[in-house]
């Protein structure tokens, strides 16, 4: 119903009734025709007073319909306005921390000393939950704690096993293909989020400051998946995602190198150009600092435990020259890619590698062991078969005539199979050609030139009148045919001597 004039009086009848002790009708048609006479011999007065009462709330309405306008997916300008400011307000916040942190390293000259709190994340699939939002369902995640001077010094990593949601199994076998390669129900994955949360908690407890726990940095474009590892962890008995604060890595790399590179050049690296060499990943092809699973399935780029310490590696590629810091072989730089590895090293990685082929066998390979069963025993039965032959069995074996399957091949979709018994000295009815060895005279060239064949007998003048008998037509038509036999070998020959 319209909001009009009659509308608030209705409003207000209703009311009149109940304080005077009397039932109002609670359906809006019911209503309007029980007051419909009151109205009707309202004064033109008060009848102004509900008019412009209508009038007031329609330019209300209309005012805050102009002001929460929505994109074209439904969102409100105004709450994704208020969004972006949160966002920069986080950024700039985000920006003087890490500025003020590194300027105190630097002040109190620890700058080598501080330490940082590294997150990474893999998962299986995310699901839409909204405009613009996703649950991410993590397969892999890895904390470490890093400092210019020690390098990558503690590392907690887990390997998961979530439960995939219906529907979303499919998604997760692909990305997990593509990427990290963790089976969606590996074994060794744990699924116990509450107790992964006190694992996380008892790592960061040790490097609080008073009671916050420390920022933890990571790529920019994994905020959304590290905070849904987050709220999956935490259970709002034991905390809050408020109590933990996912800064930019890349801010972090280029705010340490601009800081480290004063002493040599004024030139500070834009954040841009920072975020842009970081993601480079120079490291990206070094083995040896992966999880026991990626070594064994030989999948290193993609392992949170690797990606977390090339970021290590990353930082003090750029930053140790210029602080004076001795880069450490395994510290703060990879290993070389040739170096010499102990026995018991060694026998490590063949141990891996024999595990990884057990895992190959067991992920790729599905044999029916019914069938498996049946096929050896046929083969090892027809084995036996063949190795009791004797000789003369074998010979009359090979000399017994075969039944073979001969089929048209000349007419392409309308083969037919016609079985015949051939045994060595058929005879076909379309003539072959006799092999013969390399180098000689072909057959069809090899005629006795003791014979005429143009004699009086084959070819009698045309003034002699004669009858032929019926032996001398044979041999006329055998010669014909012998003639015309060998011309079509002479240019079959021709014709492969052209080719």
């Amino acid at each position: 119903m319209s909001k009009n004039a009659f509308y608030f009086f209705m409003l207000d009848w209703a009311k009149e009734q109940e304080r005077r002790g009397l039932s109002a009708p609670k359906n809006f048609k019911e209503l309007s025709a029980a007051c419909s006479d009151d109205w009707k011999n309202l004064s033109s007065q008060k009848k102004g007073i509900y008019k412009a009462r209508a009038k007031q709330y329609k330019i209300k309405s209309q005012s805050n319909a102009s002001t929460d306008k929505k994109t074209t997916t439904g969102e409100s300008l105004a709450l994704l306005e208020l969004q972006e400011k949160k966002e920069q307000e986080f950024h700039q916040n985000m920006l003087r921390y890490i500025e003020s942190v590194v300027s105190l390293g630097v002040l109190h000259n620890n700058l080598p000393k501080l330490k940082f709190i590294f997150i990474h994340t893999n998962w299986f699939c995310k699901k839409n939950i909204g405009i613009n939002k996703y649950e991410f369902f993590p397969a892999e995640f890895a904390v470490a704690e890093f400092s210019i001077e020690n390098g990558i010094e503690d590392i907690y990593h887990e390997l998961l096993k979530p439960k995939i949601p219906l529907g979303w199994r499919r998604d997760a076998i692909e990305i997990s293909q593509q990427t990290h390669q963790i089976p969606i129900n590996l074994e060794d994955g744990e699924n116990d989020f509450s107790l992964m949360y006190d694992k996380f908690t008892k790592f960061l407890d040790a490097r609080k400051t008073g009671n916050k726990y420390p920022p933890l940095f990571t790529l920019k474009d994994l905020y959304p998946a590290v905070e849904s590892l987050l709220m999956k962890m935490i259970d709002d008995d034991r905390g809050c995602l408020e109590d933990y604060l996912i800064y930019s890595i890349e801010a972090l790399f280029t705010e340490l190198r601009n800081t480290a590179i004063k002493n040599v050049s004024s030139h500070d690296l834009p954040l841009v150009i920072g975020e842009y060499r970081f993601s480079k990943d120079y490291f990206s092809d070094r083995r040896g600092y992966e999880c026991d699973f990626h070594k064994i399935i030989d999948v290193t780029q993609y392992c949170s435990k690797s990606i977390v310490t090339r970021w290590g590696f990353l930082i003090c590629d750029y930053c140790c020259d210029y602080l004076d810091i001795e880069m450490i072989e395994g510290v703060h730089r990879p290993h070389d890619l040739h170096f010499d590895i102990n026995i018991e090293k060694q026998m490590y990685d063949i141990q891996c590698r024999t595990k990884k082929l057990n895992i190959e066998r067991e992920q790729t390979t599905k044999v029916d062991k019914v069938n498996g069963n049946r096929k050896l025993h046929i083969v090892t039965k027809h084995k036996n078969e063949i190795s009791q032959r004797s000789d003369k069995e074998k010979l009359n074996r090979w000399n017994a005539d075969t039944s073979i399957d001969r089929i048209d091949n000349i007419k392409p979709g309308t083969s037919q199979t016609n079985t015949a018994t051939v045994s060595t000295n058929i005879k076909l009815n379309m003539p072959m050609r006799p092999l013969r060895a390399p180098k000689t005279t072909a057959q069809a060239l090899e005629i006795d030139e003791t014979i005429d064949p143009l004699n009086e007998v084959n070819f009698p003048p045309i003034d002699l009148k004669f009858i032929f008998t019926s032996k001398q037509v044979d041999e006329v038509l055998q010669f014909i045919e012998k003639t015309m036999y060998r011309l079509n070998c002479l240019w079959e020959e021709d014709v492969e001597d052209i080719k």
